[in-house]
């Protein structure tokens, strides 16, 4: 659960929407998913993973994400060189998501500071009235 930004009036939450912002756009490269590094036998029978004991290939990562579509994921694999960057870029991501969410809190907490707080009905403006020409209603020539 995040933080109560109730206590805060509409410039504390605009001031720190814009804080948010400015830390969000400064998040390093990034991309979602998960990273596995591991090994694997390439199914070769006269291949040297095939003997008994060896782990097989690798070490070599393979990055997945979630996509839409009929596939529903993708994947790529990493080589080994590159593991501790995707895996920072990993970091990042996570660090982007938990800005997300609290710029969202708080943009909930600012639309509720300017309306007010629940419980609390809006003011309603006292409708013109039809025999003076206002809006309601409308002009008698115009009525069709």
């Amino acid at each position: 659960m995040g933080k109560d930004y109730t206590a805060m009036s509409v410039s504390q939450l605009e001031a720190l929407r814009q804080l948010m912002l400015d830390r969000m756009a400064a998040v390093p490269a990034f991309r979602r998913g998960s990273l596995q590094v591991g090994y694997r036998k390439c199914g070769k029978s006269t291949c040297r993973c095939a003997r008994p004991g060896e782990r097989g290939h690798g070490p070599r990562g393979l990055w997945t994400r979630t996509v839409k579509g009929p596939s529903g994921s993708r994947g790529q694999y990493i080589p080994v060189e590159q593991v501790e960057q995707v895996r920072a870029e990993l970091e990042h991501y996570a660090q982007f998501a938990a800005l997300v969410q609290d710029y969202v809190e708080v943009n909930e907490a600012l639309c509720t500071a300017r309306v007010g707080p629940p419980g609390r009905r809006p003011q309603r403006a006292v409708p013109p009235d039809p025999a003076s020409g206002g809006e309601k209603g409308g002009s008698p020539a115009q009525r069709r």
